[in-house]
This record gives structure tokens, C-alpha cells and sequence, in this order.
């Protein structure tokens, strides 16, 4: 149990990091996808948006509660 609680932690922080990054301004979602020879379709990238930060959401809760209990199942 101890090892897929570290699994999980790592997947979930992996996540959490690659999702907040694509939101960023400078390097996210803007950049690739209407920075580089796209159309600036406004309605697809702001739903893409809100699924980012659902995941975000998300998988900071998981993170969070894996590593609350963590200390309860260490061999």
C-alpha cells in the first residue's frame, strides 16, 4: 500500500504540474495552440482551460490526501 500512496503522490504532483504549466500565459495553452499557425478559436481554448484547471483541482486533492496518509501505512 505504502508503494502505490508513492505512486500516486508522484502522478498526481506530475499532473498537477503539467496542467498549471499549460496554463501559464507565456508557455500554455495561447502559445501552442493560436501561437503557431492556429486559428484563435476563443470557445475551444477557453474549454480547454476550464478542463486544465478541473484536472488541476483534482489532482491537487489527491496529492493532498496521499500524502496525509502516507505516514499511516509506512512498513
Amino acid at each position: 500500500m505504502y508503494t502505490l500512496l508513492v505512486a500516486v503522490l508522484i502522478v498526481s504532483g506530475l499532473l498537477f504540474v503539467l496542467s498549471v504549466l499549460m496554463m501559464s500565459p507565456k508557455w500554455g495553452l495561447g502559445f501552442w495552440i493560436s501561437g503557431i499557425g492556429g486559428s484563435n478559436e476563443y470557445g475551444s481554448k477557453k474549454s480547454i482551460e476550464t478542463t486544465l484547471k478541473k484536472v488541476a483541482n483534482i489532482s491537487i486533492a489527491i496529492f493532498i490526501i496521499s500524502a496525509v496518509l502516507l505516514p499511516y501505512f509506512h512498513n
